[in-house]
């Protein structure tokens, strides 16, 4: 019902109206109370009228009204029906823009202003989810204020009649649901016209539309007829960047705001406001990328030169053939004869710039060194167990690795010469860490870790924040004042995840939460010659990146260029596959031909022999693949563009073709299927934590939380007679094995059961073929070894199937044969076949090398009859040596920056 002038709301009288439109009525107001005048916002009756769109509208009210901003229109409170605003008095930026254009320069004023507006809020997690002109006010003298800021979220469409595109109604609640329309038709993104999920990327490309229209001074789409028409230019139209009068970088940062691509978009606002303070300030040069002539250390000025070895194939860095250059010289380093990069291995840059370390695969991984002046790389003995990444001591002597399998240790080798030694128990092999100058080591373990470089306690450093959705700190690199770190930050809120920076003297709750940078990967600061700033190197959907940064005021100093592409990134979600020095140097993972992009799913038979071309090229998969039922589809976990998100894809053997079944900008893994093909389990961290989830497998029917807990958990089995397998990995204990009924009363959820828990780390838990017995894998011994016992009753007898190592055990369908990896040392495991009888006794064969395993143990699964075997290959080569990637190396990178 609309109010007149002297109707009052609790202590506000109305004064006059101000408007109307599918948000609801607004009304200037007088607070009698502290006698100053308001905006009041009267809700449709529809919502008003229903206490639970109500409930919510106030619990979003209440997020709302924490933004403290001088460019957000401030919410004051509620009164019964209606919010109390701030009143923001003169135009709005849609009444500048019926004049016409505005002028360029004050164009990007405004711009800058709304997007450090929206910077602020994506900061809090809050999603405008309606920017347009009529929620902008922009006054000449330079008053902005951006309104109804993620009213989108708490107010849904009354269904008022609107055949007006720009009064079209806001369809809301439920801010992220498949299948509901958000925003206004003329500004709102693809996703939304789609009715798909949404984040803050939305407000960029809302942003870039509001952008175009004050450069053009007319609409960008205008469909015309009707709102349809404007929601079909949305998703299909072309976009003429050359018909706008501006600048080519201004046409560029719009190219990236209103990509139809949201993993292309730009990825966080504040690139778009530095951009544009950065044109406003030098608008002759826009990047603001000036770097010194690059100062060679002492030894380069006569050692700088690369020159191809005929017949070997192999780069050289020969110093003392070619006088000094400033000119950027780049090469490739070839993998050692027999010897595999791998798909996950890292390069790591001595600190002098002298020498590169990596992980090399043969009969074992091992940690070998190159000096850039020799021909070939040599291995380090005694570093046979090393996992996958290594990194260097301060005075470029010394490497630190993780040994694999469990238990898990960090160990330093000299490179001279000498046995490895162990500095502490890790419970798990981290990424990588980073060595300062002090002394000090620190690492992952969930947060990070530190420790003495000499070895002792390991303490904690971060603490993982699970109100901000983080489920790891990553990747740390130390600044010049070696008390601070950069680190990565990864989360199932796009918003929090990117690169922060931490120190050695704050505890880990008291870390900083302000994040510096938007990025998929960690980051490395190399200083910049002659400066006392430098440069975040970190990689951006697969391109290299240097970014100019203030190791002093701890911020970001100019926009990011691009360095080199096609960075390769491996089976981790989130990978740092480059590497710098101080000295010039910079050397990188590439992913050409033949590399990580040409991996496909590719059969194998019981000797190892490569079974046809395999799949179409998959790229980078991580943990789980799992065939269905009937053995025509396999599902598996799929790390997209090497970013930081994971979602389940699945293939079809039939029609030959690999299909997304899930799409959240969390990480989803570990699939299982059910036994009757209908259904997939998987585990996700789109609430913050690693719980379980179900899908109708036919993609017909949205996720469904299956079970909530504060553990992470991994689904691994799902048995003929109903019982889902899975591991929790609590606090107190390591990997343990629960399990729950699936064939529960209807509506009622599954209630879990403690299957093992010990000491001890038990996981990979399969059913035998007649669900009487589990197959798992435990380092009860010692050492991972693969064991069978009864269930549900574990005390009816255990027994122990491999011998010297073993993991990841699977049966054949007549429950007759059991199949797991070795175990070896680096993660370089043969495939193991056992005899295995049941009833009416346990007798276990002893078991057969089948082949060896190329590339580790990146998942795999077995066809019911045991005879042919899938996981993740280069098809035409059956052994570990495989050309995966190349290390190209770069010698004074930093003249990239001048081109």
């Amino acid at each position: 019902m609309p109010l007149t002038a002297g109707d009052r709301l609790g202590p506000y009288e109305i004064l006059a109206p101000i408007g109307a439109g599918g948000m609801g009525e607004v009304y200037r107001a007088r607070d009698s109370k502290l006698d100053r005048e308001v905006a009041i916002k009267v809700l449709p009756d529809a919502l008003a009228n229903n206490p639970d769109r109500m409930a919510r509208f106030d619990r979003e009210a209440k997020v709302l009204a924490a933004l403290n901003h001088p460019n957000i229109a401030a919410i004051y409170g509620l009164e019964d029906r209606a919010i109390v605003m701030e009143l923001v008095e003169g135009p709005t930026l849609a009444d500048r823009l019926a004049m016409g254009p505005i002028a360029l320069q004050e164009a990007l004023k405004i711009a800058a202003l709304i997007a450090d507006a929206l910077e602020a809020a994506h900061e809090k997690g809050t999603v405008h989810r309606d920017l347009k002109p009529a929620n902008i006010k922009a006054s000449p003298e330079g008053v902005v204020k951006v309104l109804d800021f993620g009213l989108a979220t708490a107010v849904q469409a009354t269904g008022r009649d609107s055949s007006q595109v720009m009064n079209s109604p806001t369809l809301t609640m439920g801010a992220t649901e498949v299948g509901v329309i958000l925003g206004t038709a003329a500004y709102m993104s693809p996703e939304q016209a789609a009715g798909r999920q949404v984040d803050k990327r939305a407000d960029i490309w809302s942003f870039g539309v509001v952008l175009w229209e004050m450069l053009a001074g007319r609409r960008l789409f205008d469909g015309g007829e009707s709102v349809s028409h404007t929601l079909a230019d949305v998703l299909r139209a072309e976009v003429d960047f050359e018909r706008i009068p501006a600048p080519q970088p201004i046409k560029e940062l719009l190219k990236r705001c209103l990509d139809r691509d949201i993993k292309s978009r730009l990825r966080d606002i504040g690139e778009a406001r530095v951009a544009i303070s950065r044109y406003l300030e030098h608008p002759d040069d826009p990047l603001q990328i000036r770097p010194q002539p690059p100062a060679h250390p002492a030894w380069l000025p006569w050692a700088i030169a690369a020159m191809a070895v005929i017949g070997a194939g192999a780069a050289v860095w020969a110093p003392w053939r070619v006088p000094p250059t400033a000119d950027l010289i780049r090469f490739e380093i070839p993998q050692p004869e027999k010897t595999s990069f791998g798909p996950n291995a890292p390069p790591a840059l001595s600190p002098d710039g002298r020498k590169l370390a990596f992980i090399g695969r043969s009969d074992a991984n091992q940690v070998w060194v190159r000096s850039l002046d020799t021909l070939e790389a040599r291995p380090l003995p005694g570093t046979e167990s090393a996992a996958a990444t290594v990194f260097w001591s301060p005075d470029s002597r010394s490497l630190a690795y993780w040994n694999a399998p469990a238990p898990f240790k960090l160990k330093r080798v000299d490179v001279a010469g000498g046995p490895p030694q162990s500095l502490c128990d890790t419970g798990a092999s981290p990424p990588t860490g980073a060595w300062s100058p002090d002394g000090v080591i620190i690492f992952q373990n969930d947060g990070l870790m530190r420790v003495p470089a000499a070895g002792g306690d390991c303490a904690p450093l971060t603490k993982l924040d699970s109100t901000r959705g983080e489920t790891a700190h990553r990747l740390p690199f130390f600044l010049p004042d070696r008390r601070h770190f950069v680190y990565f930050r990864t989360s199932s809120r796009a918003e929090n995840a990117g690169i922060y920076v931490g120190s050695l003297d704050v505890r880990p709750e008291q870390q900083s939460t302000e994040r510096i940078l938007a990025t998929d990967s960690g980051a490395q600061f190399v200083p910049s010659q002659g400066s006392n700033r430098g440069y975040l190197l970190f990689t951006r959907e697969g391109t290299l990146m240097a970014q100019p940064f203030d190791p002093e005021s701890l911020k970001i100093a100019g926009d990011a260029v691009p360095v080199a592409e096609h960075i390769g990134s491996g089976t981790a979600p989130v990978g740092s596959f480059f590497t710098a020095s101080a000295t010039g140097v910079l050397a990188y993972r590439s992913g050409a031909s033949g590399g990580i992009g040409n991996l496909r799913l590719t059969w194998f038979d019981r000797q190892g022999k490569v079974l046809g071309a395999g799949t179409e090229p998959i790229g980078v998969i991580n943990s789980g693949l799992s065939f269905s039922p009937d053995g025509t589809q396999v599902a598996f976990t799929r790390n997209d563009s090497g970013g930081g998100n994971q979602d389940l894809w699945l293939y079809d053997f039939t029609r030959k073709a690999a299909s997304r079944f899930t799409s959240d900008p969390a990480m989803d893994m570990a699939p299982i299927w059910s036994p009757d093909g209908k259904q997939i389990v998987f585990t996700s961290e789109r609430d913050g934590a690693r719980n379980l989830y179900r899908k109708a497998s036919n993609n017909t029917t949205p996720e469904e939380l299956l079970f909530k807990s504060s553990e992470a958990k991994l689904p691994t089995d799902w048995s003929r007679n109903g019982y889902l397998l899975f591991q929790s990995i609590g606090q107190r204990s390591g990997p343990d094995i629960l399990y729950m009924p699936m064939n529960g009363p209807e509506g009622k959820p599954p209630k879990p059961e403690v299957y093992l828990r010990t000491d001890f780390q038990e996981g990979q838990a399969r059913f035998s073929p007649d669900g009487r017995f589990v197959a798992y894998a435990s380092d009860f011994s010692g050492t991972l070894e693969v064991y069978l016992q009864t269930f549900p009753d574990p005390k009816g007898g255990r027994w122990q199937v491999s011998k010297g190592g073993g993991q990841m055990p699977h049966w054949s369908r007549d429950g007759k044969e059991m199949f797991y990896l070795s175990g070896g040392q680096g993660g370089n495991n043969k495939l193991i076949a056992v005899q295995v009888t049941l009833a009416p006794a346990v007798k276990l064969g002893d078991p057969r090398t089948l082949f060896q395993v190329p590339t580790g143990t990146v998942p795999f699964d077995v066809t019911g009859d045991g005879q042919k075997f899938i996981k993740l290959a280069v098809p035409d080569v059956q052994n570990s040596s495989s050309p995966l990637a190349t290390l190209t190396v770069l010698l004074n990178w930093q003249a990239v920056l001048k081109k």
